[in-house]
């Protein structure tokens, strides 16, 4: 039953990922994902966020909370992975920067590839990261249906209009169907109670949310974005990394199962609930839809 659920997973995982990216694609244009970029201060500030500031204190909580070896493992592989499509969604939710979004999750995707090579052993000494191992399900999930997205939005605009109402479907069922799943990991994060890994994880959680918002500048949709895209960290990479460098060690996959469902419990709502007060401030009806990236740019053709 577990191999069955675990095939299900990755299965709707892929789903959600690459539905989510061709989706926002479909509604962009390379103008759109560069423009935020131009930001010199606000890239550097948001590289900082995800690679220094929330690894730093992935390593500080290892050293102050009596955690395991496998354990603390976990903690510091989550902490220096970044660029997880999920922030999409919870940018969406949140009424954030859309457009910038999927900037920082490109330029997050692009820098976990170059930082992790050097970074992790460092880290975690005596790991190995295969660069080519990491990059390829990053590239093939991420940004190749973003930029298959773009090019069909150019190249054919009206199918590019009827086809991104399906793609949110999609993902959106997807995504349903992601979280009943990991629900069935529930029993593995109740048995890390008592370890010290569930306090650290919402910790480092809290720690990433914290530094993208003091990070994100004046505009406020840019912070809430910000702040969401470095709490939510790509497990996705740290499960390729964990499988690939410690399979031996069971108990690090198992902290990033309960990192990845605590994540998700804890980053959806917080997103949600955001969305609804910046709703509230705007005075507009409490189940206002967020208009989708390209909406307003279309009508007006």
């Amino acid at each position: 039953m577990s191999a069955v659920i675990a095939s299900l997973t990755s299965a709707f995982t892929l789903a959600f990922v690459i539905t989510s990216m061709f989706g926002l694609g479909l509604g962009l244009t390379v103008g759109d994902i560069l423009a935020p970029l131009k930001n010199a201060r606000l890239v550097l500030l948001s590289l900082l966020a995800n690679f220094l500031v929330v690894p730093a204190a992935a390593w500080a909580l290892t050293q102050v909370l009596s955690l395991g070896p496998d354990l603390r493992i976990g903690l510091i592989l989550m902490s220096a992975v970044a660029g997880a499509p999920l922030a999409l969604k919870a940018a969406q939710l949140a009424r954030g920067d859309v457009h910038f979004a999927v900037s920082l999750v490109t330029l997050q995707v692009v820098a976990t590839v170059l930082f992790l090579p050097l970074a992790l052993p460092i880290l975690i000494p005596g790991t190995t990261v295969d660069a080519v191992a990491l990059a390829m399900p990053l590239v093939v999930q991420v940004l190749l249906p973003l930029g298959l997205g773009l090019l069909m939005n150019v190249r054919y605009d009206e199918e590019a209009e009827m086809t991104r109402p399906v793609m949110s479907t999609v993902s959106n069922i997807s995504l349903a169907a992601l979280l009943a799943l990991n629900l069935s990991n529930v029993g593995q994060v109740l048995g890390l109670l008592g370890t010290g890994a569930i306090f650290a994880t919402i910790l480092l959680i809290l720690v990433g949310f914290g530094a993208g918002w003091v990070l994100g500048g004046p505009d406020v949709r840019t912070r809430r974005t910000l702040s969401l895209g470095t709490a939510q960290r790509n497990f996705a990479a740290a499960f390729v990394i964990g499988g690939g460098n410690f399979a031996d060690q069971p108990r690090v996959m198992i902290m990033l199962l309960a990192a990845a469902l605590i994540s998700m419990v804890m980053i959806l709502p917080a997103a949600g609930e955001i969305g609804k007060r910046a709703r509230a401030a705007a005075g507009e009806p409490p189940r206002a839809a967020a208009t989708p990236p390209g909406a307003k740019r279309r009508a007006a053709v």
